[in-house]
This record gives structure tokens, sequence and C-alpha cells, in this order.
């Protein structure tokens, strides 16, 4: 592994047999939250490379296709499935359609292993997921829920509540506005004026 900060992620020098299962826990490998919304972001922009800039483009080009468009929108499905049905649950943020997924590393110690009780959670979303606008990350460093008998330190315990919050507040500043399903037909009833 490469040591110290920097903005590029971390990734290993050789890439072995083992690296590749330990990486697909999340293990031994590391990226900052801009190259995951960077990630998101191409992913939910049907597949075409998303660079961030901090400058105001009044044209943006194109990236290069990354991922076909089909599977982009069978992730995001797959996103979106996490939220109502997985471990973001509590991520829901009515007439938002939220998608997004948690994670939970347990946190490395300065000189080599992890800590037992220390956690880094993060939960990378997108919304609204029928035609995604924005993506947000929310990492927190050592989180713990207290509400219950026993700490909770999952993503989907503390980071997920604080992106639902940080949707519901932020998306109208945004102009991003709550879709409210409409009633089934044989819900409406017609009054007549007499």
């Amino acid at each position: 592994m490469i040591e110290g900060p920097s903005g590029t992620p971390l990734f290993p020098k050789r890439w072995s047999e083992i690296s590749t299962v330990t990486i697909s826990y999340g293990h031994g490998i590391s990226s900052s939250p801009l190259h995951l919304a960077a990630g998101y972001a191409t992913i939910f922009n049907g597949g075409t490379k998303v660079t961030p800039t901090l400058l105001k483009q009044d044209t943006v080009v194109p990236g290069e296709r990354v991922i076909e468009e089909r599977h982009a929108i069978v992730l995001r499905d797959m996103v979106r499935q996490i939220v109502t049905r997985g471990t973001a649950s509590f991520g829901e943020v009515e007439g938002y359609f939220v998608g997004g997924k948690t994670g939970t590393a347990d946190k490395p110690k300065p000189r080599g292993g992890y800590y037992e009780d220390r956690v880094i959670a993060t939960f990378a979303s997108v919304f609204p997921t029928y035609d995604p606008k924005y993506v947000l990350i929310v990492t927190l460093d050592e989180p713990v829920e207290t509400s219950g008998k026993e700490p909770r330190r999952t993503a989907g315990w503390t980071a997920v509540p604080v992106a639902a919050e940080i949707i519901r507040r932020t998306a109208p500043l945004l102009g991003v506005f709550p879709v409210i399903e409409p009633l089934p037909e044989s819900a409406v009833t017609l009054v007549a004026n007499e």
C-alpha cells in the first residue's frame, strides 16, 4: 500500500490473487469520497465518465463510455433496492427515490492492524433514482448509535440516517422536489356541485 494521505486512490503495488479476494469486501484498497462520488456519477450518468471540477462550465463535454447504459440502469435499480429492502432502509426519504450503498470498514490502526470497536461508516447515495440528479457521500469516522441495548456502528445505523436528513433538507434548495405518487383511480371520488 502507498503510505500517507494523498488525492489519489490507494491500491496494492502488486495486484495478487489474494488482493482480488480482500478488495472485493473492502480491504487493501482506499478511495477518497471525491473519487467515490465521481464513480457514482459515472454510473448514474448512464455509464459515461464524469470528471469532477470546481469550475462552472457552460457546456458539458460527455466523457468516454465506461459502462454500457443497460448495465447502468440495472445498477440504478439495485441501489434503489438497497434502500427499499436492504441495509439502507433508513435512507428512504418519501418522494425522493433515494438509492445507495452502505459500507462499514474496520478502522486501521496507525501502525498496522485494525481496531476491534472502531469503524469508518459510509453511505454513497444518488437521488432521485428514476432520473438521477445528485450524488451524496456521507462518511463518519468512529460513529456510534446508542438508542438500543447495544451500541451500533454500521453505516445503516449511522451514515444512512445522516444522508437522509441532508437529502430531506437540501433537495428542495437544489430544485428537486418530492414526487407524490398519484392515488389509484378507484380511490378518487367525484363530487358534483348541486
